[in-house]
Order: C-alpha cells, then sequence, then structure tokens
C-alpha cells in the first residue's frame, strides 16, 4: 500500500492569492482535503467535487471537528495511504495547534510535514494600515493568545512591561481583562490600542481607542470574532497607512453570475479594488456537436468565420488545431464580436478582419453587407442560446452553415447566497433568468442590478425588475469602470 502523508498547511489570511506556492501545492495534489473557519473559502472552492473534503470549523464554544476528531481523521486518512492537507487558516504554528497535530502523528507513526502560512498578526496589521514595527515607534512584536483554556483566567500583568506592539490573537472576549491587567502592572491608560476584525478582508472593521478606555468603548460596536488587539504607537499610522479602506470598491458586496470558468479574472479585479466578491455562477457550458465540428473544419467549406464569444473561439480552435494548421485559415475572413473575443483570437496568433464598434451581432451583418467579397460562405460556432433572428439575418448574406456547439445550462448545484448585495453583475440573459428561477427576485431588493449589454438588459426589464446601469461598452472592464463610477458618486453624494 501506498505510504501516507499529513501536509500541515498554513493557508495565510486575506486574499487568496496572500497562499505561499508551496501552500497551494500541498492542496492541489492531496487526496484529503481537512480545513478550518478562518481562512479565505475561495481557496477550497475548486476542490469540493475532486477530492474528499471535511470541513473542522471551529469558533468559541461551537466545534464540527473536535480537536481529537480532527487529529484521529488525520491519521486514519494516513493510514488508508492518502495525501492529507491539513489545511489551517494563517501559520500552523502560530496559535494553530499545529504542533499539537504534529505530534499526534509522530505518536501514531505517520509521516507529516509542516508548511508555513502568513500569520493573522501580520497580515490583519498591514491591511488595516498599523506596521508590526516601525522605526522610532516599535522595534519589537509581541504576539501573545487572548484566550485560555476553560478555568484558566491566565495573566496578563507580565505583558505590561513588553515594549514595541503587542498583537493579541482570540482575545476579544478577554479584553476587559486584558487592558485591565496591563493597566495594574504599570501600562499607560493613554498608550494607543486597537481592535481589528475581519482583518485583511472586505467587511474589515477596525476601532482606536487608548489601553484605558478601549474596553468600554468598544461595546455598542458590535465586534466579534474573529478579532486582534493591537496595543502600541504604530496604531497612530493607521491615518497615513490605511491604503486597503481607500480602495475604490471597498466594502462593496458584488455577486457575479458568470460560468465558474469565466468568472476568475473578474472576480480578482474586483477583489483587488477592495470588494467583496461572491461567486453565484448561474450558467455552465457544456460542449456538443463536437464531431459534427471535426467534419465541418476537415471540409472547411467557408470563407467567413463567425465568432460571437470567447466560448466558440476556444471550442473551435480546440478542434481545428487537433487536424490542421493555423496557416490553413489562410484565405478566411475572421470575424469577431467584442473586445474579449477578439483578444482571445489574437491569443491563438490570429488577427480578426472584421470587429464592428458596437458590440452586437446586427452590426457585424452590415460589417459582413459592406464587404465587397462575393459568393460568401459563412461558418457560425456558436450557443444554443444565440438569436434565430440574428442567425437568419446572415442568411442573407451568403451560404451559412451555423452549428451548436456549446450550451448554456442552468449549473447542476447553484451557490447559497447571503444578502445584502450591493450590485449583482448579469453578463447574459441565461444568467438574469437562471438567477431569478433558483434565488427569485426577494435577494435583490435594494441590489444596483449591472448588464453588459442591450440584449441582458432586455432580460432584466423582461423579469419586472429595475436596471442600475447597463455597461459602456459590452465587456467586463466596462462593467467594472461603471461600479467604480457609481460607486464614487454615491460616496460623493453621501459626504456632502
Amino acid at each position: 500500500m501506498k505510504k501516507g502523508l499529513v501536509k500541515i498547511t498554513g493557508a495565510g489570511i486575506g486574499p487568496s492569492d496572500l497562499i505561499t506556492l508551496r501552500s497551494q501545492e500541498a492542496i492541489a495534489t492531496c487526496d484529503v482535503l481537512i480545513y478550518d473557519r478562518l481562512l479565505n473559502p475561495d481557496l477550497i472552492l475548486p476542490y469540493l467535487k475532486d477530492k474528499e473534503v471535511y470541513y473542522a470549523g471551529k469558533r468559541a464554544s461551537h466545534h464540527y471537528l473536535t480537536q481529537d476528531e480532527i487529529n484521529a481523521l488525520m491519521v486514519e486518512k494516513a493510514k488508508e495511504g492518502k495525501v492529507v492537507c491539513r489545511l489551517k487558516g494563517g501559520d500552523p504554528y502560530v496559535f494553530g495547534r499545529g504542533g499539537e497535530e504534529a505530534l499526534y502523528c509522530l505518536d501514531h507513526g505517520v509521516d507529516f510535514e509542516v508548511i508555513p502560512g502568513v500569520t493573522s498578526g501580520i497580515v490583519s496589521l498591514m491591511y488595516a494600515g498599523i506596521p508590526a514595527t516601525h522605526r522610532g515607534k516599535s522595534t519589537s512584536v509581541s504576539f501573545i493568545t487572548g484566550h485560555r483554556s476553560k478555568g484558566d483566567p491566565g495573566d496578563f500583568h507580565a505583558y505590561a512591561k513588553l515594549e514595541g506592539t503587542l498583537v493579541f490573537y482570540m482575545g476579544l472576549n478577554n479584553l476587559p481583562l486584558i487592558t485591565g491587567e496591563l493597566m495594574e502592572a504599570g501600562m499607560d491608560p493613554d498608550r494607543k490600542a486597537a481592535v481589528i476584525m475581519h482583518g485583511g478582508y472586505p467587511d474589515q472593521r477596525v476601532f482606536r481607542s487608548t489601553v484605558g478606555k478601549i474596553s468600554d468603548e468598544i461595546q455598542d460596536q458590535n465586534f466579534g470574532s474573529p478579532s486582534l488587539i493591537v496595543i502600541g504607537d504604530v496604531v497612530d499610522l493607521r491615518d497615513d497607512l490605511n491604503f486597503y479602506e481607500t480602495l475604490p470598491l471597498f466594502g462593496q458586496r458584488i455577486a457575479i453570475t458568470r460560468a465558474r470558468t469565466q468568472a476568475s479574472k473578474l472576480a480578482k479585479t474586483l477583489r483587488n479594488l477592495g470588494a467583496e466578491v461572491i461567486e453565484a455562477p448561474c450558467i455552465q457550458l457544456e460542449r456538443v456537436h463536437q464531431k459534427t465540428l471535426k467534419k465541418r473544419i476537415e471540409a472547411q467549406d467557408f470563407n467567413y468565420l463567425i465568432f460571437h464569444s470567447v466560448n466558440a473561439v476556444e471550442i473551435f480552435m480546440d478542434a481545428y488545431l487537433e487536424t490542421k494548421d493555423l496557416r490553413d485559415l489562410a484565405g478566411v475572413k475572421l470575424c469577431v464580436i467584442g473586445e474579449k473575443t477578439k483578444a482571445c483570437l489574437e491569443g491563438y496568433g490570429l488577427r480578426a478582419d472584421l470587429v464592428p464598434q458596437d458590440y452586437v451581432g446586427e452590426s457585424l451583418v452590415e460589417e459582413i453587407k459592406a464587404d465587397p467579397k462575393k459568393d460568401k460562405k459563412i461558418f457560425i460556432p456558436h450557443s444554443n442560446k444565440s438569436r434565430q433572428s440574428l442567425l437568419d439575418q446572415y442568411k442573407d448574406l451568403g451560404a451559412v452553415d451555423d452549428l451548436v456547439v456549446y450550451r448554456n445550462v442552468a449549473p447542476d448545484q447553484m451557490e447559497e447566497i447571503q444578502g445584502p448585495l450591493d450590485y449583482v453583475l448579469f453578463t447574459s440573459s441565461s444568467t438574469v433568468n437562471n438567477f431569478v428561477s433558483h434565488y427569485g427576485k426577494e435577494i435583490l431588493e435594494g441590489t444596483k442590478l449591472v448588464s453588459i449589454g442591450p440584449i441582458t438588459t432586455k432580460a432584466i426589464e423582461d423579469q419586472g425588475l429595475s436596471l442600475a446601469g447597463q455597461s459602456e461598452k459590452a465587456t467586463i472592464p466596462s462593467m467594472v469602470a461603471w461600479i467604480k463610477e457609481d460607486v464614487h458618486n454615491a460616496d460623493a453624494k453621501n459626504s456632502k
């Protein structure tokens, strides 16, 4: 039997791309994934259907798996000859009980390795605009657990004499005890203090005060776990270094409805602008009629090739390159709708001959109609959702052969969504109709609906929904630009 292995792996905190390459590889190559609550869910979403996945989430007084059960599960799966990734938020050895899990593996004859991650005491402070150390303000940083075992209230007096920055993990419930004992031991009650909740995430909140006042003042601020307590002069630097909360979309909850395979770039763009992104794919793509497509390619009885979407380009080119060379397309006019479709074609080393300025099929019809070439033989690989009225217009231009090469269908399983949402982005009429069919309209109350173009806009209006805006161009960057401007205008209005 293959020998098993447990990889005790740090997932880091905050944006999913803060994970190390080594940790990312451990997730991708494992057989069994056991993950905690305090990590970015985007890290595990791609693997939920492909691996044995166990949620070991823990929060105060609530456990899906106890620590003993987690230990036993790791060892059990490793002894089955499987590679286990024990994925932990932050760093496994910084208040993560990674050492206990490693020792348990050792005691039970199971091989293990430990992969570090960026701890929340670094990430949360940085995203709050508070450096852990800073010349002239703090030359050291101390990480301290603010949580004690049941029956052990702890003793925080000793930390009052420490210089530099003090960072207390898991200490919010003990905040009165921590600050009280620090002051009893001689800490200046005017020393700067802050609490950072959900540091590094779009719902991050920071409350600043002093050691003497913060315990009372935070009571009505609705702060909860996970939170860090920071004490030190570096707290004052937040006014100048708070880059994260000034991002143009910080705090906006935005749902994107594209197929998951297409959504990653959009999701990353929005997250980099500070938004909380909820991926709710309302369509998935199924390739169909591939044998027929290959027959059309082998015959190549066309001198115009029309692509309405990136999907059509990718599916056609995958099939084409299996049997032919790009040079075989010499003499064929390549026609596309949209910048992204054009860019996709260029990725294969091909330049589009016709690209209408308006990203709609009717404009492309007019462009082809104006082309003086006679005996037009047109091939259109497209989706099952292509408008028949548009396909009929092409038929007036010459001999047309159109083939459905992929289907837009509702996903087998839709993601759960919890409101409220600030924006929902719809990129096709299918996403609109499937969203409403599954989630209903109530979840959209108070939400701004953004459309990528006129066809999608019509679908929104046909559902009796209110449109907030339509992007200037039928492109993802144009949609993002519209949201940025809308948020900016709302902020300017609210600041008056």
